[in-house]
């Protein structure tokens, strides 16, 4: 069976080249692509919520994310 392990990460791209913070990486594995990467989405406003508005908007902070795939049992 194939699941999906979500990461995330808080990025500045205040340059051309961005500057990532280390990965926030979710202990929930999730059933489907669809799943996981909608899950991020959620999770992204959560963290940039968290970080609050003028962090975020001073440091042109936004995130990214990987689905990777998982082999279970």
């Amino acid at each position: 069976m194939i699941k999906f392990s979500l990461t995330i990460w808080v990025c500045s791209f205040l340059t051309v080249q961005s500057v990532c913070a280390p990965p926030i990486k979710s202990v929930k594995l999730y059933d489907s692509w669809y799943e996981c990467t909608k899950a991020a989405h959620h999770e992204s406003v959560k963290v940039l919520s968290k970080l609050g508005y003028k962090l975020v908007n001073d440091n042109h902070l936004a995130t990214r994310y990987s689905c990777e795939a998982q082999k279970t049992i």
